[in-house]
């Protein structure tokens, strides 16, 4: 599979925002030169000149990527696909999975960018309405009389439509980046529900027939003679296209979007047990809903209704359901408005007083792990969860082939946060070992927060680091002094792993091509965008320039 997948994700980073750019180009240019020389639009464009080409091929763009950002957002579907092409091609659904919200995102910025220059051309079009107003041939025009106000004629259907949906795209462009969506997601998530209208303007939009075209005979179609103006033209609206677009992936959508929620509300999930952990982590153990059945790594969108009824938030699924314990476990990281209510509903009421249900679970690349000879893996923080179950399997089943060999490398603030695996991540270790298998986990836990570490660097010189930030943003050198408490005394197996300050990531991959020249390795990653950005851009690095190839698989619900 790591083969599969980094010949995928080679050709994908070389070519996939190429092959977007050019296809955009395309299509906007094939409709650009339609209009600019097709004899039907004569009389259009006397009166509008080039803003009626720019219009039109915007146009064309825009309904290829209203019809394209949906694909990503058809939960079922793909989980459909995935349980379809996991077994004929893994690598190229893999990789599919790795890149659906890359995707997405490629999609909506390009629908934005056109859908600013497609209204201002059509604003061009309204001052060109009204000062190029063709007397002789009046049905065509969109204006009643010469120079009538373009602002007029903005109330219009195709005005007002327009006008909406512009500023719902800018809406949810504005909102989707980065720094609003982690500071205001409620409002992110709330303009990002204006697309149910949006799509219903969009075909509205196009049915006023403002522009017209010329009815020409056959003989006129075929004709190569050099085109002459016709004295008594008739006059057809442009025929939109809009619908044959956006039909197939809208019934999609609509299909998908009536299974979840028939889905969701087919029983109800209690709580049935909830415990505060260290770093303000929330565990909820939940009871489990008739016919789910849940992968390693795989996550679940969660609603509690006392809270919202319409927001669903996504949770990676942290313990699996068994034949014997039919609850599974999330660990909800305290971090922003829904999850300060969910901590407040929480301690004021019993949990199984809640009203909660549950959508999914859904597909993953975090999934890969369980089937790769080899996996990297790097958390930070509550970005552990998708291991949690990898390491369940390898307590349970030591001796199985799959997964192979695991590398993890878990980043925490604080080292009380190491407990929350600590007495799992003993047992599993402790289980290799007596399955003479003590070579298929390699763990290593770094702590970066810290009020007074004291480190000694090369030269034997103590340092005291009392700055935070310090830490966080500069590698571990030299070795540990200070004594750590708790962690290293009831868990000594976890204690001698545990390391302060940041990972030395030249020496870790060093170590890694060293230890695995000419393979492929899945590097995968769960952490903050600063980790993902570096991780990312050393993987590029190594691939280039040693004969071990990463492929970096990224997962990130924000």
């Amino acid at each position: 599979m790591a083969r599969y997948s980094d010949c995928w994700a080679f050709i994908t980073n070389r070519i996939y925002l190429t092959t977007w750019i050019s296809l955009v180009i395309y299509i906007f240019y094939n409709s650009y030169i339609y209009y600019l020389s097709g004899r039907q639009f004569y009389y259009l464009r006397e009166i509008l000149g080039i803003g009626l080409c720019v219009s039109r091929g915007t146009a064309a763009v825009l309904n290829v990527c209203c019809a394209l950002v949906l694909v990503p957002m058809c939960k079922k579907l793909n989980l459909v696909l995935y349980r379809i092409l996991s077994k004929l091609c893994p690598g190229m659904f893999f990789l599919w999975l790795e890149k659906m919200k890359s995707f997405h995102m490629t999609v909506a910025i390009t629908l934005v960018i056109f859908a600013v220059i497609h209204s201002i051309s059509h604003f061009v079009n309204l001052w060109n309405f009204s000062r190029n107003y063709d007397e002789v041939r009046q049905e065509i025009n969109m204006a009643k009389y010469k120079n009538e106000s373009p602002f007029l004629l903005l109330m219009s259907v195709p005005g007002i439509t327009g006008v909406s949906m512009l500023a719902i795209v800018l809406s949810m462009g504005v909102t989707s980046s980065r720094y609003l969506r982690r500071r205001l997601y409620n409002v992110f998530w709330y303009t990002h529900q204006l697309y149910l209208p949006f799509l219903l303007l969009l075909m509205i939009h196009p049915l006023s027939g403002v522009l017209k075209e010329e009815v020409l005979d056959k003989e006129s179609k075929d004709s190569t003679i050099l085109y002459e103006a016709s004295k008594s033209p008739k006059f057809v609206a442009i025929h939109s296209m809009t619908w044959l677009w956006m039909a197939v992936p809208l019934t999609c959508f609509c299909v998908d979007l009536l299974w979840r929620i028939f889905s969701r509300n087919l029983c109800n999930v209690k709580i049935l047990n909830v415990s505060h952990m260290s770093g303000r982590t929330i565990s909820v153990n939940m009871s489990c809903p008739a016919q789910f059945s849940c992968r390693i790594g795989q996550y679940v969108l969660v609603q509690c209704t006392d809270i919202s009824a319409i927001e669903w938030h996504p949770f990676t699924v942290v313990r699996l359901p068994t034949r014997d314990k039919k609850k599974f476990t999330l660990w909800i990281k305290v971090k922003g408005d829904w999850t300060e209510a969910l901590e407040k509903c929480l301690l004021e009421k019993c949990g199984n007083e809640l009203s909660v249900l549950i959508d999914g679970p859904y597909c993953s690349p975090m999934e890969g792990v369980c089937a790769s000879e080899t996996a990297i893996c790097v958390a930070a923080g509550v970005g552990i969860t998708p291991y949690v179950g990898v390491l369940e399997q390898i307590l349970r089943f030591p001796r199985n082939r799959l997964p192979g060999r695991i590398h993890l490398i878990w980043i925490v603030r604080h080292e009380s946060e190491i407990t929350w695996l600590a007495d799992l991540a003993e047992r599993t270790i402790a289980q290799t070992r007596n399955a003479n298998r003590p070579d298929r986990l390699h763990l290593e836990f770094y702590v970066t927060g810290n009020t007074a570490q004291v480190t000694v660097d090369e030269k034997g010189n103590n340092h005291i680091v009392s700055d935070e930030r310090k830490i966080l943003l500069t590698p571990s050198r030299g070795r540990k002094v200070d004594e750590e408490g708790g962690v290293v005394k009831k868990y000594p197996l976890v204690g001698c792993r545990l390391k302060r300050g940041r990972p030395h990531w030249d020496r870790v991959f060093g170590y890694w091509v060293h230890l695995y020249p000419g393979h492929h390795l899945n590097l995968y990653c769960c952490g903050p965008k600063k980790l993902v950005r570096l991780l990312r851009s050393k993987s590029k690095y190594m691939s280039r320039t040693t004969t071990t190839k990463f492929t970096f698989v990224h997962e990130a619900f924000s």
